[in-house]
């Protein structure tokens, strides 16, 4: 578990793609992409999960030390928080220190996958990749 400033550093960093700037958002994907920070000092993975049969339902979500969500966005599954109050789609899990990532919010945006994966590099200070495959 994170301490809530360190998660909170962690997502604000600067990162960049350590190996491709290209993602794939056709049908059936299931990849993670190596991430770090800018500095070279701190390692993440970004998972990219695209649904075979509705390639409007996507996720993705940024890991730290391959265990620690610290951020995913769903874009086609409602979700439960823990005081059981029902968000529908998309909404955004952030981490919350002794809470992980079971926490979300209701985000505005009606939006395919590939906006989708935009708006998150953008909440997770990541460039935007080259993305190829599934709508646009």
């Amino acid at each position: 578990m994170l301490e809530q400033w360190e998660a909170d550093r962690l997502l604000k960093l600067p990162k960049t793609y350590s190996l491709s700037l290209v993602v794939d958002l056709g049908p059936g994907v299931d990849d993670d992409h190596q991430v770090e920070s800018s500095d070279g000092t701190e390692f993440f993975v970004l998972d990219v999960r695209v649904s075979r049969r509705n390639p409007r339902k996507a996720r993705f979500q940024l890991r730290y030390r391959r265990e620690i969500v610290l951020a995913r966005l769903c874009m086609s599954v409602p979700h439960s928080n823990p005081d059981g109050v029902l968000l529908g789609f998309p909404h955004l899990h952030l981490y919350k220190e002794d809470h992980g990532a079971k926490w979300a919010e209701q985000i505005d945006l009606q939006a395919d996958a590939a906006t989708g994966l935009e708006f998150f590099c953008e909440k997770i200070n990541l460039p935007s990749p080259n993305i190829q495959g599934g709508l646009t």
